[in-house]
């Protein structure tokens, strides 16, 4: 049995936050119906407009896809006795659309009062930022996150934002039906994207937890503790990509072991016992002396040679990975994290699993996203009963397609 197998979850989002919470539902078994305007959604039309179809299988795998225009009163009312059928609905719109259309937390959840209403936003519901339209790189420079990894002057290069959101709500969907087990009743879910970011920023929160006593730790230290690992200008030889001859890699050789290890693999055994380098404090302290002893090493040697040597000796270490070596990783391969999908129009095509490892309970990517509308009148006829002449006044109205 799969471990969401009997739960039906309507998905009326877009771009990626919302579709990635329902492709973590999907793929743990249950039924996701994902809801769409007659044009599709912003994400579908921006990845048809640059050739780039099959991405959208990469969110949206196991799932079927309705078309339903909710801004007529037959798409409205078709929704909400689709809604008396779930047990989640996932909506990703800017803050007060839904309302306006009533179709907000309140009114849905008053009409079935055991749904679970999982709402992902920019800032959350509450708050005097809730009002406010937010996107990915907003939540990340909103939460902290380009700050903490330097990046202020340039965009994000990975999506965290909305895939890490996505995830927390998926997350609490589950715990939310598992609260319905034990009371019988459905909630309200309430995600920020910057609430997201801000949990995930762990220097950005050690800052405040350490306020007071920061002046004691630089003194120490000799630079902030928020900056020990990812200060650019002075990095740490303990903890640093290195550039190879073909590319780069990482190295981590935090303890006085695989320190005493990594000095003898390069052939600096000299520096076991040297004040400089012989406790993590001095390391830190004499970082710039350090880099001296390690740069060449690594610029004598290909990404593959050095992986090879730091892996015999236990020294944690691993290549910068551009796409081309990700995509064909054979520890992923290994891990199942490759599954690949038959699309009627596209063909077959990668796309990723999920990363859960369970031993049971986790279903397997059975289809790729689904066209447009493609499912509509076959759900509608099962989950609502409607016959040919329905279905027939719901298109004359303008309702589906």
């Amino acid at each position: 049995m799969k471990a969401l197998e009997g739960i039906r979850v309507l998905d009326l989002s877009q771009f990626l936050s919302g579709p990635r919470c329902s492709q973590v539902l999907a793929l743990l078994g249950a039924e996701v119906i994902k809801i769409e305007s007659k044009a599709g959604d912003t994400m579908r039309l921006l990845m048809a407009m640059c050739g780039s179809e099959r991405a959208m299988s990469t969110l949206h795998q196991n799932k079927k896809s309705v078309v339903l225009d909710i801004n007529v009163d037959e798409g409205k009312q078709t929704l909400l006795e689709m809604v008396k059928k779930a047990d989640i609905l996932v909506e990703n719109f800017a803050p007060g659309i839904l309302a306006r259309r009533g179709l907000d937390a309140k009114t849905i959840l008053d009409l079935k009062p055991d749904l679970i209403y999982v709402s992902i936003s920019g800032f959350g519901h509450t708050g005097p930022m809730s009002e406010r339209t937010a996107f990915d790189i907003i939540a990340q420079a909103t939460g902290g996150i380009m700050y903490a990894n330097h990046t202020e002057h340039i965009p994000p290069g990975a999506f965290f934002g909305d895939l890490n959101t996505g995830a927390y709500a998926a997350m609490s969907a589950m715990a939310a039906l598992r609260v319905r087990d034990k009371t019988g009743k459905g909630q309200a879910i309430d995600i920020s994207m910057q609430d997201v970011m801000y949990f995930h920023n762990f220097w950005c929160f050690s800052d405040m937890a350490n306020q007071g006593h920061k002046d004691e730790m630089e003194g120490i230290l000799g630079r902030s503790l928020e900056q020990l690992m990812s200060d650019t200008d002075n990095p740490m030889p303990f903890w640093n990509s290195w550039k190879a001859k073909d590319g780069y890699v990482v190295t981590v050789a935090l303890t006085d072991s695989q320190w005493n290890r990594f000095m003898k693999l390069i052939g600096h055994e000299e520096l076991l016992d040297d004040p400089r380098f012989n406790n993590f404090i001095a390391r830190i302290q004499n970082s710039d002396a350090g880099l001296d002893y390690i740069i060449p090493w690594f610029a004598e040697r290909t990404v593959d040679e050095v992986i090879e040597t730091l892996s015999a000796e236990r020294i944690p270490c691993g290549r910068v990975a551009d796409y081309d070596h990700v995509n064909s990783d054979p520890q992923l391969k290994a891990r199942g994290m490759f599954a690949s999908v038959d699309h009627p129009r596209l063909g077959t095509f990668g796309v990723p699993n999920l990363p859960m490892g369970m031993s049971e309970g986790q279903d397997e990517v059975r289809s790729a996203c689904p066209d447009l509308g493609v499912d509509t009148e076959e759900v509608l006829k099962e989950l609502l009963g409607l016959d040919d002449a329905d279905l027939a006044r719901l298109k004359k109205a303008g309702a589906i397609v």
